[in-house]
C-alpha cells in the first residue's frame, strides 16, 4: 500500500467531491423555487462510488494472490501436490494499471417525477432544506474520516 495516497482517502475525496456538487445542485434548486417552470435538479454518484470501491477491492484480491513476496512452495500433506503462487495474466496486469478513480463523474439529472405547482415548478422547499442538511452532514462524516487518516499519517512520519 502506498503511504501517501492510500484507498481510503482517496475514496473520501471522491465522495467530498460528488456531495459538493450536490450541495451546489441543492442551492441552485433553493435559489429558483419561485422561478417558472423551473424542474429540480439531483446528483447521482453513489453507484458509481460503489462500483470503484469494488473494483478497487478486486485489485486487492489480484495482488494477494500474485504476491511477489517470496512464499516457498507449499505441499499438500494428503496428496502431495506442490502448490507455488501464480503470476497475474496480461488482462490481470491491465487490470491493475488502470485507473478506476478517474472514471468517477457525478451525474446531474433533471427530476422530472416529482409534482409540479401551477406554475410548472416542482422545488419543494421544505425537501431542499432537508436534503441540504443531510448532504452537509456526510460531507462532515466524510471530512472528519479524512481527518483521522491524515492524523495517522502525521503520526507515522513523526515517529509517534
Amino acid at each position: 500500500m502506498d503511504l501517501i495516497s492510500n484507498r481510503t482517502i482517496e475514496i473520501t475525496k471522491l465522495g467530498m467531491d460528488g456531495l459538493m456538487d450536490r450541495q451546489h445542485a441543492i442551492a441552485s434548486n433553493i435559489a429558483n423555487v419561485m422561478t417558472p417552470d423551473f424542474q429540480r435538479k439531483e446528483v447521482a454518484f453513489e453507484s458509481q462510488l460503489a462500483e470503484i470501491i469494488e473494483k478497487e477491492d478486486l485489485k486487492d484480491y489480484i495482488k494477494g494472490q500474485n504476491s511477489i513476496e517470496y512464499k516457498p512452495p507449499m505441499v499438500d500433506v494428503f496428496t502431495g501436490d506442490v502448490h507455488t503462487y501464480r503470476t497475474p495474466t496480461q488482462q490481470e496486469k491491465a487490470y491493475l494499471q488502470a485507473s478506476t478513480m478517474d472514471q468517477f463523474r457525478p451525474q446531474i439529472v433533471t427530476d422530472l417525477y416529482s409534482g409540479s405547482d401551477s406554475k410548472g415548478n416542482n422545488v419543494e422547499l421544505e425537501r431542499e432544506m432537508m436534503d441540504l442538511s443531510k448532504t452537509g452532514n456526510r460531507y462532515l462524516v466524510l471530512s472528519n474520516l479524512e481527518r483521522r487518516q491524515f492524523s495517522h499519517l502525521s503520526e507515522v512520519i513523526r515517529g509517534q
